[in-house]
């Protein structure tokens, strides 16, 4: 090789270098999410209140939503509280039809490098209906592009604050923050049992006494138990007719604890047990200010 044919060489390569080092700047604030393609969509790493769940990006969704299977997950694992059921709202499914669907405050929500609080959510009709990131949690990522699987938020080194009406002020922080201990949290505010039941389900029927019942209200929990055993409205479900009536009889309401002893002697969502039909009528006769440190059936 020529002197003249090095020289150009060399050039060559120092201007590739070149070229390479201000691409690699011009990304250097950019922070890259590789995502999942599952059945034609996308799907994205997310994290809600701890818990970790891929949610499909979806730009055409209004809102973010989550099914039942989640709802009740994040339950058990005590990420929720009762102030987190915070409505109602109506939507229209794929079909046409009117749902009528639960709202709820998801605390903190995280999207790759991005932790955005307070984001409302819908609870879907389906108990497995996916997961799915709608813009009212997209528009709050920042900048952001697509390129195949890859997922690139933009400018991640510059904080981006979003005010919203929510308490307390919404924003995206771009660095890894400690997560709030649920754990503690909950035990500091208020207990999730029996006031909050571990598992919710059914469809999206009677959404005032579905989101009361979500609280903890005795009467509304009552009243779904009703609801699932005769039919009205849902699917007719004994068990989870008997699951609402129990979480209800806990708190001492009295119509539930009756109607729980006549369950337990029919057999009726449960195995048969006289015994445990007869604890509950005892319990319903009892007086508001007795108190009973017997094992619930």
């Amino acid at each position: 090789m020529t002197f003249n044919q090095l020289l150009k060489v060399t050039r060559a390569a120092i201007v590739a270098a070149l070229i390479m080092t201000v691409a690699m700047s011009s990304f250097a604030s950019d922070y890259v999410v590789k995502m999942k393609r599952k059945s034609g969509v996308y799907a994205i790493p997310c994290e809600v209140n701890g818990v970790k769940r891929d949610f499909i990006f979806d730009t055409g969704a209004a809102n973010t939503s989550l099914s039942q299977e989640f709802v009740n997950e994040l339950l058990r694992k005590r990420r929720l509280l009762q102030t987190d059921f915070t409505g109602a709202i109506q939507t229209r499914n794929a079909s046409g039809v009117i749902d009528n669907n639960t709202t709820i405050n998801i605390r903190q929500l995280k999207v790759g490098n991005r932790m955005i609080y307070n984001v409302k959510a819908i609870i879907a009709v389906s108990q497995k209906a996916p997961l799915l990131l709608g813009l009212n949690a997209i528009d709050l990522l920042g900048e952001w592009s697509m390129k195949k699987d890859l997922l690139i938020l933009h400018d991640y080194d510059n904080p981006i604050i979003v005010q919203q009406n929510t308490i307390p002020t919404n924003r995206v922080i771009v660095d890894d923050p400690p997560l709030v201990d649920f754990e503690q949290q909950v035990s500091e505010i208020t207990p999730l049992e029996p006031q909050t039941p571990d598992e919710v389900t059914g469809n999206a029927t009677h959404p005032s006494t579905r989101l009361l019942a979500y609280k903890g209200d005795a009467e509304a929990q009552y009243r779904m138990g009703i609801f699932y055993l005769n039919g009205d409205g849902v699917d007719s479900n004994p068990e989870i007719a008997v699951h609402w009536l129990r979480l209800s009889a806990m708190q001492n309401y009295r119509p539930a604890q009756r109607q729980l002893a006549e369950c337990y002697s029919l057999g009726v969502g449960v195995d048969a047990n006289e015994d445990a039909a007869e604890y509950w009528r005892q319990m319903a006769e009892r007086e508001p200010a007795e108190t009973d440190n017997t094992e619930q059936p």
